[in-house]
């Protein structure tokens, strides 16, 4: 079962209700958090919010958009989506390809990390078939890109020869044109994900995508780009 958090600053007292998160069923518990409210009442509202929801059956919990207390949950585990984007870091970078414009096999992309990982080495693997050019800036970077070209014969370039746009896996590294980045704090820079036929909550699409990503009911090649913004 699917747990929702959300705060209101209203005076009430909480309660637990059905809810429907786009395709999910979920059990919501609203927090009254009015203003003034002391800080040993919002502790208690926090641990019996937690408890209903953990003695319902619940695990994660999906946080309304204005909910700033996910530090302080210590029973129910809030759905973070970084792990599914980072998982998809290939299918962002093919989004920003096409809302700059840009086909793929004229694209380059760039792929940014303190180190490599698993997830770079997904995203590279699969975007070489793809794309016209990869850039691979991360220690130990060369090596795996002259591996990338003997496999799959596409030219790696230096970091030098720049690229389209850049899939990020941490704060360092390159940047070339729209950047995703996919490391705790990042953004997406105007970019959003959504599934073809999923009709997702505009204020938790992320985490609830996040949740059916999770379950295998939504597969990569459901995955679209879209650009929520006209961030460069």
């Amino acid at each position: 079962m699917v747990g929702q958090l959300v705060c209101v600053r209203e005076k009430g007292r909480g309660r637990m209700e059905q809810a429907a998160l786009g395709p999910l069923a979920a059990l919501r518990w609203t927090v009254h958090a009015p203003k003034g409210l002391a800080p040993w009442r919002l502790r208690r509202r926090l641990r019996k919010a937690e408890r209903a929801l953990v003695r319902a059956g619940v695990v994660q919990v999906v946080l309304g958009e204005d909910f700033p207390w996910a530090d302080r949950l210590t029973l129910l585990r809030p759905v973070d989506p970084l792990t599914m984007l980072r998982a998809c870091a290939d299918v962002l970078a093919l989004g920003a390809l096409a809302v700059e414009g840009v086909s793929p096999h004229r694209g380059r992309v760039a792929l940014s990390a303190p180190r490599l990982c698993p997830e770079l080495e997904g995203a590279a693997e699969r975007l070489c078939p793809q794309v016209r050019g990869l850039v691979i800036d991360a220690p130990g970077g060369e090596d795996y890109a002259r591996y990338l070209q003997a496999k799959f014969g596409l030219p790696v370039t230096p970091p030098a020869a720049g690229a389209d746009v850049t899939a990020a896996f941490g704060p360092e590294g390159g940047r070339w044109g729209r950047c995703v980045e996919l490391y705790e704090g990042g953004t997406l820079n105007g970019l959003a994900l959504s599934a073809e036929g999923v009709d997702l909550p505009a204020d938790c699409a992320d985490q609830v995508l996040a949740l059916l990503w999770e379950r295998g009911e939504v597969r990569r090649e459901e995955l679209c780009v879209h650009s929520v913004d006209s961030a460069p």
